[in-house]
């Protein structure tokens, strides 16, 4: 079953399949709307396997676009709705992309570098799923944004007469692209199919156990984050669930949802179940409309079980915050606490159809055991297809005798004697902030390209309330310190997204190291870098 035909089985259906702001999209409208633009796209030249570019966050079509490029059999690169002029260029140039299809509002932060790229750009907007006195407010607060957006390339406006094309059913060949930290600690783009993107949410009723003819889970995480894409979008969709969508987070909007019965199935991050927690409407009899909360992407930190769930009972509620695990690798979540069957500090236990192993270093072929922390390696319907533009020896798969392929994930933990798994670290440095993954390798190699800098440092400061970076400057002298810190500053906000940016940068003569010669980032911090 590819995503389309997951989606298309509901035709007819007066249920509701999206919720945004105020308004509701029911799956006869939604699927009416996904066929015209398949119609729509055909016209524009976009055929099966023609790789197409999406930066824009979660509104109804940006879900329209995504499944309307799947029935087509086109490939869909989902980007960061915040990624830098330069870093979107070397997206659509690495992944061969021939459209891209970008948010009206977001247009004219990419403008100039747009006009000069050989690509054509069309828009996506919210405007049309807005009530008449909101989308009055929206040509007044964008109106200088959307000046210079040529009106004929908005695809709701485009007219196309319905098209004689081939609907893709292969399950199997690449369908989307997402970005990820890779299990070697550098960025890559992940090749994912629709079974790839589909068999979590195959999985939902077990996970939430409970009836999903009623559920509406929430669609925040942005989808070119594998937990957003596959259980915020896809999971409702193809369970004929609701999803409701938000661009932003926003606690006050949450609780507005979950009063009004519009949303009852979390998925969350530790960042906004902290905001969420201490928001004073988060309270009373209406929390137990909420079902469950699913919590991934950070390690959260064990007070704040304690904290959200005390607070579910004490009103009552069933609802309870459950930690799961996954790589963008495998889309999203392969272990998973559920209501019934969860153990504090783990992030559960393997779905159905996923085999894993704890391996020792580099020795792949035998399971070291329970309680013995190792590297985990997975094999599951989940695991991509590889990474994009990589050669065949660097690709993170390991195949057993039996040829059962297993991601290398790079991570570690460890298994009870119960099959619950429970992370320790990553083993390539990585840091998470505000859900995204940030590599200080990309930070560093992108600030020494910067001339005048000799040597650069990233220092990541783990505050509970405010986690930040810290940039670490080794300069060649042939620049004032001055001089160069503003260069370095403008260089960086060009080149990174705005949660990988450091908060404060020094520099320095030079840099403390251990007693094996590698940095001390420990003792920087200790001195207040």
């Amino acid at each position: 079953m590819t995503l389309y035909q997951s989606l298309k089985q509901y035709d007819g259906s007066p249920k509701t399949a999206l919720y945004f702001r105020s308004e509701s999209i029911s799956y006869s409208s939604l699927i009416k709307r996904v066929d015209s633009y398949a119609d729509k796209l055909v016209s524009l030249g976009i055929t099966e396997n023609t790789v197409v570019s999406i930066l824009a966050p979660n509104v109804p079509e940006t879900v329209i676009a995504l499944y309307a490029l799947n029935k087509i059999g086109a490939i869909v690169t989902i980007l960061h709705p915040l990624i830098p002029p330069s870093m979107l260029l070397e997206s659509l140039r690495e992944t061969k992309s021939w459209y891209l299809l970008i948010l009206d509002a977001r247009y004219h932060s990419y403008e100039n570098e747009l006009k000069s790229f050989p690509i054509p750009v069309f828009f996506l907007t919210a405007y049309p799923d807005l009530k008449p006195l909101i989308k009055l407010g929206f040509k007044i607060g964008y109106h200088k944004s959307l000046t210079s957006i040529n009106k004929e390339k908005y695809l709701y406006l485009i007219q196309s007469p319905k098209r004689k094309f081939k609907t893709n059913t292969d399950d199997q060949k690449p369908s989307v692209y997402l970005r990820s930290g890779g299990t070697t600690g550098k960025s890559k783009t992940v090749i994912l199919n629709d079974t790839n993107i589909l068999y979590p949410g195959s999985q939902s009723e077990i996970i939430l156990n409970h009836d999903l003819s009623n559920v509406s889970m929430i669609g925040l995480l942005p989808m070119f984050h594998g937990f957003g894409l596959s259980m915020g979008i896809v999971a409702p969709l193809m369970n004929q669930a609701a999803s409701c969508l938000m661009i932003k987070f926003n606690s006050n909007e949450i609780i507005r949802k979950i009063k009004q019965g519009k949303l009852n199935v979390l998925i969350t991050i530790p960042y906004m179940t902290e905001k969420l927690l201490a928001n004073k409407h988060f309270k009373g009899k209406m929390l137990q409309k909420i079902y469950a909360t699913y919590i991934g992407s950070d390690k959260p930190d064990p007070r704040l079980f304690n904290h959200f769930n005390d607070l579910m009972e004490e009103y009552g509620s069933q609802n309870r915050l459950l930690e799961g695990y996954g790589l963008t690798e495998t889309v999203t979540v392969n272990f998973v606490n559920t209501l019934s069957n969860n153990k504090t500090g783990s992030v559960g236990k393997p779905l159905h159809q996923v085999r894993f192993r704890i391996c020792k270093d580099n020795d792949y072929r035998n399971d070291i055991g329970p309680n013995k922390v190792g590297q985990i390696l997975i094999s599951s319907p989940t695991v991509c297809l590889g990474y994009l533009n990589t050669k065949q020896e660097d690709q993170p798969f390991y195949i057993d005798a039996d040829d059962t392929r297993y991601l290398i994930t790079g991570d570690e933990g460890y298994y009870d004697s119960d099959g619950y798994l429970f992370f320790k670290n990553r083993e390539h440095e990585v840091y998470k902030i505000a859900g995204y993954n940030i590599f200080p390798t990309d930070i560093e190699q992108t600030a020494n390209k910067v001339k005048g800098v000799k040597q650069a440092v990233v220092l990541f400061h783990e505050n509970k309330n405010h986690p930040y970076l810290s940039l670490i400057i080794i300069s060649d002298k042939t620049k004032d310190d001055s001089v160069l810190l503003i260069d370095v500053k403008d260089y960086l906000e060009k080149k990174l997204i705005k949660y990988a940016l450091p908060e404060k940068t020094f520099i320095l003569e030079s840099l403390p190291h251990t007693a094996i010669g590698k940095i001390d980032k420990a003792k920087l911090i200790c001195l207040g870098y």
